[in-house]
């Protein structure tokens, strides 16, 4: 069976309260034991020693061992104990004519038994003096005996005290603590239980409102009582995710409105050609060839929209791992320059290596190709017609870089950052509608250069130059 949080809280607080009391409590009980007879034991040294001095003084005024011992047995009274005065010498004990100041509550038989107690005790006393506890008629009582040498002649003298009102002192505190602590612990649980409900309540506002966002409101957040402790902290961490989740979403959106929007405009020409070419049985060849090579040229924009698509979303589940090969990267970049000389024959498109051009890279080859591609493509399709593209590269001691420079339009500044979100596209690159593709082109470089610890970035150049720049971090000495 499974408790809440605020039962368990409740339960750990109650039980270590519950150790804590009964440690405190053993421990006191065990300090009142010790106490109380230690209390006993100096009662009955003193009233021995008393005894003793008793005899000292009778015997120092005059009075013969006998007579001291015998005037000190009948006229001494000594308060809360029963006294026993062993000549050991003659073996002859004189018990308790000396009666307590303050009675002991004894019967005539407990009072014999007691006499009985201390003339065995005394008997058997050793050399030392000696504590010892008892049963006298039932009731627990403590001796002690003590050797004592008056002038010439050996005594035993033995004291005792029956433990009635230390028992009675003990049944007392063992009632309080049998009673105090269960209250005590009631009392604790309850205060824990009602502190872990404060302590929670945030927890369960923060519940409440969780379960209440929705793809719908998405905007709305935890509610944050103190930002400080670690609950306002863990609001503070699942706000900062919901804004995520929210940023996500909308991407999502933005990613489904631009797809939608960007397939529709293919499949909607192929679609119109096809209808077209179909709609007379009699429509000449070149007009049929004309219409293939329409629908030819939107499939393959259609088939690299879809391909971007695929690979992004690879990317977000973290399925597109990069392979780690030697790469040469003005190796790539005369391989992309001869496929787009190929594919824009009417345009001037050279290459040229800069001092650190061809210091070697490690990375995806394939990827790297398919950036410079892109950069290529980009400049080929909005750089102002007739004008020389330039692929050169360079490098130094940290960086080797390949730079794609064309004379156009630019970008303005204010859109250098949007240009690498997906599906975006300047409104000059929007104008130019027989070349541009589904917007992801620049999205998928940086993603690449980023993942190889490199980026993407673009800059100006004196002369209305305009450069693409995909930078990747070398990794060993310059080739020769």
């Amino acid at each position: 069976m499974r408790f809440s949080i605020r039962v368990r809280l409740t339960l750990w607080y109650t039980a270590f309260i519950a150790a804590y009391l009964g440690i405190v409590a053993f421990g006191g009980y065990g300090f009142l034991l010790a106490v109380t007879m230690n209390d006993v034991d100096e009662l009955l040294a003193r009233s021995a020693s008393t005894v003793a001095t008793a005899m000292e003084f009778e015997r120092n005024g005059g009075a013969p061992d006998t007579a001291a011992v015998r005037s000190v047995a009948e006229g001494l009274r000594l308060p809360d104990v029963a006294v026993l005065i062993l000549d050991a010498s003659t073996r002859a004990a004189r018990p308790a004519n000396l009666l307590p100041q303050r009675p002991l509550a004894l019967s005539e038989e407990q009072r014999r038994a007691l006499n009985d107690s201390l003339e065995m005790a005394a008997r058997r006393a050793p050399p030392a003096p000696d504590l010892l506890t008892t049963t006298v008629g039932a009731q627990a009582t403590r001796l002690f005996t003590l050797p004592y040498t008056l002038g010439s002649r050996p005594l035993v003298i033995a004291v005792a005290r029956p433990l009635a009102a230390r028992e009675a002192i003990l049944e007392q505190a063992r009632l309080v603590l049998l009673t105090g602590l269960p209250l005590l612990l009631a009392i604790a649980a309850g205060g824990g239980y009602w502190l872990a409900g404060k302590s929670l309540a945030p927890v369960a506002a923060m519940s409440a409102q969780a379960a209440a966002i929705g793809a719908r409101n998405l905007h709305q957040r935890l509610p944050v009582h103190s930002p400080e402790d670690e609950l306002g902290q863990l609001a503070t961490v699942l706000n900062d995710l919901l804004g995520r989740v929210e940023e996500a979403f909308a991407a999502q959106r933005r990613l489904v409105a631009e797809a939608s929007h960007e397939l529709r405009t293919p499949v909607a020409v192929i679609s119109g050609e096809s209808e077209h070419a179909l709609a007379r049985p009699d429509r000449p060849a070149s007009e049929l060839r004309d219409s293939l090579a329409v629908i030819r040229a939107e499939s393959l924009r259609l088939r690299a929209a879809i391909d971007d698509l695929f690979f992004l979303a690879r990317v977000d589940a973290g399925e597109r791992r990069l392979r780690r090969d030697p790469v040469n990267l003005v190796e790539l970049a005369g391989a992309c320059v001869r496929a787009a000389q190929q594919r824009a024959p009417a345009r001037r498109i050279t290459l040229e290596v800069g001092d650190g051009g061809d210091r070697p890279v490690t990375g995806d080859a394939e990827l790297l190709r398919r950036v410079l591609d892109n950069l290529v493509s980009n400049a080929i399709a909005y750089s102002t017609p007739g004008e020389p593209i330039v692929v050169r590269s360079g490098g130094d001691a940290t960086h080797q870089w390949v730079d794609v420079v064309d004379v156009g339009p630019g970008i303005p500044q204010a859109q250098r950052e949007r240009v690498f979100e997906r599906f975006y596209r300047g409104e000059g690159a929007r104008a130019v509608t027989e070349h541009s593709g589904a917007g992801l082109g620049l999205a998928i470089a940086r993603w690449v250069a980023r993942s190889h610890g490199g980026d993407v970035t673009i800059h100006d150049e004196p002369g209305g130059r305009f450069v693409f720049r995909l930078t990747v971090p070398v990794t060993g000495p310059a080739g020769g």
